[in-house]
């Protein structure tokens, strides 16, 4: 992540900055929750994307230090109710909101941020990224539904979990990076925004898969939660879905009666994992997580240079004066690294 954030370093430290402008409030309590909130913030992967793309059109200004900040505390509103519906007590080895305090001071805190993101874009007028805000907030929330209706579904199909993978998580990953293409004088641009939020929703997607390899297999010391967290909560993911499409008869009937249970013994679990890899259920789930990244690269590509996807010759974008974008190739490889990190990470 260090060498992704590097070119919009600076601006990430503006961003944190906000933050905590955002944060402050008159309500003792708010105030307690928002710092504990603000402090165990993750990456800021979603933030870091938007100012990148927007990067590749020219120099950073104040809107688009406001708009990853927004998005980031979209994210971090999302995951405080995310917690308080699936009774989390950690995430990333922190303690919840829910955990320290209740289920109803998660559902008022998450609802702050929710008000106080929306009012940022109100208060700079920023109308674009409130129409995408307010798209995004609407997909998540389905995404949500949809992950209340499939729970312990083991007929769950591929297609049903990416269409719930790409509101709950490729939703906001595509709302940041078609912001960040907005920026600069890139709102009238329909089909670059367009492209952006193809390519952020399909990094999204790709990220998420991996997350659901990682319940599995990851190690909770580096991922911060126990392994079969999202299983025990009835959240059937495509590596499961994809072992019990191509298991034995055998195999199918022992894979459902084991993925059924809320809890499981350290041979229960073991032998779950190795039926799940029998049936190569996480090779799949990889292999279509690197198919999403592949996606995301051929979008960001295409992008680039949109005459050679044509076939035509190499166009370069430039500004008025004829020069290349100062800070575009450097921002173009980080968005490149970007893609790598969602499928390759271990945490």
């Amino acid at each position: 992540m260090s060498a992704i954030q590097k070119p919009v370093r600076r601006e990430l430290e503006r961003v944190q900055a906000q933050l905590r402008k955002s944060f402050r409030t008159p309500i003792p309590i708010l105030n307690q929750v928002g710092g504990h909130v603000l402090a165990t913030r993750g990456k800021k992967f979603r933030p870091t994307l938007l100012l990148l793309v927007a990067r590749l059109r020219g120099k950073l200004g104040q809107d688009a230090v406001r708009c990853a900040t927004v998005v980031e505390m979209v994210h971090a509103a999302a995951l405080v109710h995310d917690d308080s519906v699936d009774r989390s007590l950690l995430r990333r080895g922190h303690p919840t909101v829910n955990g320290l305090w209740t289920d109803e001071m998660a559902i008022i805190m998450g609802d702050y941020l929710y008000a106080q993101a929306m009012s940022l874009l109100v208060e700079h007028q920023l109308d674009f990224a409130m129409a995408v805000v307010v798209r995004v907030v609407s997909e998540m929330t389905c995404g949500e539904a949809l992950e209340f209706q499939y729970a312990y579904n083991l007929d769950v199909t591929e297609e049903q979990y990416v269409e719930l993978v790409r509101s709950k998580t490729g939703s906001l990953i595509g709302a940041a990076t078609e912001i960040g293409a907005s920026l600069n004088g890139g709102v009238r641009e329909i089909e670059h925004r367009a492209r952006f939020r193809r390519f952020g929703e399909a990094v999204g997607v790709a990220f998420q898969i991996v997350d659901d390899v990682l319940d599995y297999q990851g190690d909770p010391k580096l991922t911060g939660k126990p392994v079969g967290c999202d299983l025990a909560e009835g959240k059937v993911t495509l590596p499961l879905i994809a072992a019990l499409r191509s298991a034995t008869d055998a195999d199918r009937a022992r894979l459902r009666q084991l993925a059924l249970r809320k809890r499981w013994t350290q041979g229960q679990w073991q032998e779950l994992k190795r039926l799940v890899d029998k049936c190569g259920g996480f090779e799949y789930a990889r292999d279509r997580a690197q198919a999403f990244a592949a996606e995301a690269r051929a979008v960001s590509r295409e992008d680039l240079d949109p005459e050679r996807a044509r076939g035509g010759a190499r166009r370069r974008r430039r500004q008025g004066d004829g020069s290349a974008i100062p800070g575009a190739a450097a921002a173009r490889r980080a968005l490149d690294h970007a893609v790598d990190y969602a499928v390759q990470r271990d945490s």
